[in-house]
């Protein structure tokens, strides 16, 4: 038993030091992937502003200052070692620490705009009693800066358009998104009364195609606005798909205004 506890317990010691490094080395691409995340985030607020010229006047140019550095390897580098921490990264597997992670292939405010951020690194086994030989690991952050988006009511070629309001399958736009016909206000009422009831424009309540189905329930919904009664709360009758458009598409389909809120 003792010749075979000596040959057993350093090969499982070996194991579980290989099967911790490979898990280290695994949490370092994600930690780093993580740091190279927000430093992403952040380059592409200061690309946008370099790019643009949209910054503000002042005496001493700190701002364009401050988004020139932001686009520099140099700045991204930093940036990904303060943000995943120094300390952690010259303990972590790396091969030499922190001051190994190099960006050689980043294509930093590229062509198109495109921030392409890549950074490669060397790790190793803390041991040379691990059997693997230290080898090459990257992560890379892509995406185009951040470029605004345009805002409701105004056009590509900057003339001012009025933004209306439609629902799904329906036949009038909306000037309003406070229009009652947009929100509906559902209530409860007895099954027993439902005869007698009236919407808004004084016509009758019929069963919904969709949730009416089977014997008449206790409780029912319904809307002032509509004209069908609800088994079920959660029907799709009893909710609004709202989307937003111009004024000239809802036009152009054939919609006409509403006589409630565009009257």
């Amino acid at each position: 038993m003792t010749v075979e506890a000596s040959i057993v317990l350093p090969m499982f010691l070996f194991f579980f030091l290989n099967l911790g490094c490979a898990i280290e080395m695994i949490r370092l691409h994600g930690n780093l992937q993580l740091a190279l995340w927000q430093t992403g985030s952040k380059m592409s607020v200061y690309g946008y502003a370099l790019d643009s010229g949209e910054m503000p006047e002042d005496n001493d140019g700190w701002w364009r200052d401050l988004a020139g550095i932001a686009i520099s390897a140099t700045y991204v580098k930093g940036q990904l070692i303060n943000s995943a921490g120094a300390d952690y990264l010259n303990h972590s597997p790396l091969t030499n620490g922190a001051a190994s992670l190099q960006l050689w292939e980043s294509d930093i405010l590229g062509s198109d705009d495109m921030i392409d951020i890549i950074v490669t690194y060397s790790v190793s086994p803390w041991s040379s009693l691990i059997a693997f030989r230290p080898f090459r690991m990257a992560n890379r952050y892509y995406a185009h800066i951040w470029n605004g988006y345009q805002v409701s009511g105004e056009g590509e070629a900057g003339e001012v358009t009025q933004i209306v309001y439609v629902t799904k399958n329906g036949s009038v736009y909306h000037v309003s998104m406070e229009c009652t016909h947009l929100m509906l206000s559902v209530r409860v009422v007895s099954s027993q009364v439902i005869e007698v009831l009236r919407n808004q424009g004084g016509g009758k309540f019929y069963p919904c195609s969709r949730c009416a189905d089977g014997s008449l329930p206790s409780t029912l919904y319904i809307t002032n606005e509509g004209d069908r009664y609800h088994y079920d709360r959660g029907c799709s009758g009893l909710k609004r798909t709202v989307t937003s458009m111009t004024i000239e598409q809802a036009q152009e389909a054939g919609l006409r205004i509403c006589s409630r809120c565009g009257g």
